[in-house]
């Protein structure tokens, strides 16, 4: 289930953040371009992942400033700012001393937080990140400034409807699938207005990193695919090769995100990075399937994780049944079949946020479990004879 979200402030900004888990250690996740953390759980890859990583820390999550569910900016955030939105949520978290768990464009910030917090910082765990994102002759990997303005016309012309012409090269291993990939151009949307994706897209361009690198002292992995086109696996060597006290673990694959692909062996080494013990990876699996089983029955199964976007065989699997085995014992406990019993659920839950907060409706819909709003509304109204916001306000005036 999506943990709870709660702010803190940086400064005059608002920050949210979620803590998950009550592990020994702490691991505070640096997203990348544009992130929602609510949004993050009705990806069942991702929320897998994240909840993978409480079964040995205390996973904190935030959305940086100018993203998701925090405050916007019109103007460009300095480094400094963000790094102060780092500590402020780790403040608000209780987190003296944590690891840092940089994606993309999240890994500078971390490495410069790690320069200058040492004591605040564990170690810095980077996939697929980089130094500096402006091309020059001694770091030919960047875009250079023709083709950036190329993919900032693509924001600037595709953003609305998500027809963003790089999106599919993010993640070859799921460019056909169209209900991942409605996701994902959704959560990007949640994550940033296509003004605020623009800002942070050309900020990019400022940062560079390449002259503090040999300062870094602390513990520092480096993960990168092999075949990534978005972040090189030679910035991973450049990175590797300036930080004294560094590991870089090359995989196979061409996703640039960590959590879909084979996410096994990113999940070890993070694991025996923060923990200094590798699992094997039968214990990884293993590990999954009794947490599937034991001691846990399908109807509490079903009330925990309805809101995830699963299909009814993966629920099936979740609650470790066959297909047959779980409609039938579906049926003897719910009286229906769980296509109809989990689209009440995400309706009744609906509900309740529609009187209990201000979320907008696609806010709503997504945080619900469903993919598209016209479907979520037209499902809503049959159900309670009126349109979401026609409902909430009806009830919210009586």
């Amino acid at each position: 289930m999506k943990p709870r979200t709660n702010y803190t402030k940086s400064g005059d900004f608002n920050i949210a953040y979620q803590v998950l888990g009550d592990g020994p250690v702490d691991i505070i996740y640096i997203p990348g371009w544009v992130s929602n953390i609510d949004m993050m759980w009705a990806e069942p890859r991702l929320a897998a992942f994240l909840t993978r990583l409480t079964l040995f820390s205390r996973l904190i999550l935030f959305d940086k400033r100018g993203t998701g569910l925090s405050d916007r900016t019109d103007q460009y955030s300095t480094m400094e700012e963000r790094m102060d939105d780092i500590k402020a949520v780790m403040k608000a978290a209780d987190s003296e001393k944590a690891f840092l768990f940089s994606h993309s464009e999240g890994g500078s910030v971390s490495l410069l937080f790690s320069l200058k917090y040492p004591q605040k910082t564990l170690g810095v765990i980077g996939f697929g990140i980089f130094a500096k994102r402006r091309y020059s002759k001694d770091y030919p990997w960047a875009p250079t400034d023709a083709e950036r303005e190329v993919s900032n016309k693509l924001i600037e012309e595709n953003w609305a409807h998500g027809n963003l012409d790089e999106l599919r090269t993010l993640v070859p291993s799921l460019a056909h699938d169209n209900i991942f990939m409605d996701w994902l151009a959704s959560y990007l949307r949640s994550g940033a207005s296509p003004k605020a994706a623009l800002i942070l897209h050309q900020q990019c361009t400022h940062i560079d990193v390449t002259g503090v690198l040999g300062k870094i002292k602390v513990p520092t992995l480096l993960l990168f695919r092999k075949g990534d086109i978005e972040i090189l696996v030679e910035e991973g060597r450049y990175l590797a090769e300036r930080i004294s006290n560094s590991k870089l673990v090359e995989f196979s694959g061409k996703d640039h995100l960590f959590w879909t692909g084979d996410c096994y062996a990113i999940l070890a080494e993070i694991e025996e990075f923060v923990t200094g013990i590798r699992p094997h990876k039968s214990e990884f699996q293993m590990s999954d399937h009794i947490k599937r089983k034991t001691g846990v029955d399908l109807e509490t199964v079903m009330s925990e994780n309805f809101l995830f976007n699963l299909k009814v065989e993966e629920f099936a699997k979740l609650c470790g049944r066959s297909l047959s085995a779980f409609k039938r014992d579906f049926s003897n406990s719910f009286n229906t079949t769980p296509s109809r019993w989990i689209k009440a659920k995400r309706l009744e839950y609906a509900k309740e946020l529609l009187l209990a907060s201000d979320l907008n409706i696609n806010q709503i819909c997504y945080d619900c479990g469903f993919i598209n709003s016209s479907h979520f509304i037209k499902s809503f109204k049959a159900k309670y004879k009126l349109p979401p916001l026609q409902y909430r306000s009806e009830r919210l005036k009586a």
